[in-house]
C-alpha cells in the first residue's frame, strides 16, 4: 500500500495506512479456545502461538469450504504451501480466553492466495494481532505451482475477497 499525502494547512502530511484492527474487515469467523499452554511467563499469549491460531482459521476454512484435502491419498488436489507470513501485535491476550479469528483475502492470482487475519480476543472490538499469510497452491505430487486454483476451491475463496485491498 503506497501512503497517500494531504495538504494540511499548506503542509504534506502522511497518512498511516490502515490496520485492519476492526471487525468490519474480515468476512469469515472462527473462535479458538485458548489453553493454559499458550500462555508465557509474561502472562499473555506467547507472540509464536498467534501464528498457530492463524494457520488454525485458514486451513479450517479450506478444508470445510474448499475442498481442500491436506491429506489426500491420491494426491490429485493441490496442496497449500506458506511462502510468507507477518503479525502485528497491537494488545496482549491471555487463557482462559476465546480468540476470535477473523479471515478476509487481500490477494488472490492464479496459484496463490494472501490472507489477512485479525485475532480479537473474547468479543473485543479491535484485534490484538493482524495477521498476513500467503500460501501458493501446488501439485501434491511435483509441488510445482498449479495453473489455475480448482474451480471449488475458487469460488469458496471469493466470498472472502475484501473490497479494501491493499
Amino acid at each position: 500500500m503506497v501512503a497517500k499525502h494531504v495538504a494540511v494547512s499548506g503542509s504534506a502530511k502522511t497518512l498511516k495506512p490502515p490496520s485492519y484492527r476492526e471487525r468490519s474487515h474480515y468476512k469469515y469467523f472462527l473462535p479458538i479456545q485458548t489453553r493454559w499452554s499458550d500462555n508465557d511467563q509474561y502472562g499473555h499469549i506467547n507472540n509464536s502461538i498467534y501464528y498457530h491460531y492463524i494457520d488454525t482459521v485458514v486451513n479450517e476454512y479450506l478444508i470445510r469450504h474448499c475442498g481442500l484435502t491436506p491429506q489426500d491419498p491420491t494426491q490429485t488436489k493441490p496442496i497449500g504451501l506458506v511462502v510468507a507470513s507477518s503479525a502485528n501485535f497491537y494488545a496482549p491476550a491471555s487463557y482462559p480466553s476465546v480468540i476470535q479469528a477473523g479471515l478476509a483475502i487481500v490477494k488472490r492470482g492464479r496459484s496463490s492466495v494472501q490472507y489477512r487475519i485479525g485475532l480479537f480476543e473474547n468479543e473485543e472490538p479491535l484485534a490484538a494481532c493482524v495477521g498476513s499469510s500467503t500460501h501458493v497452491f501446488v501439485d501434491a505430487k511435483t509441488r510445482r505451482p498449479v495453473q489455475q486454483l480448482p474451480e471449488a476451491m475458487a469460488r469458496g475463496l471469493s466470498s472472502l475477497e475484501s473490497n479494501d485491498q491493499q
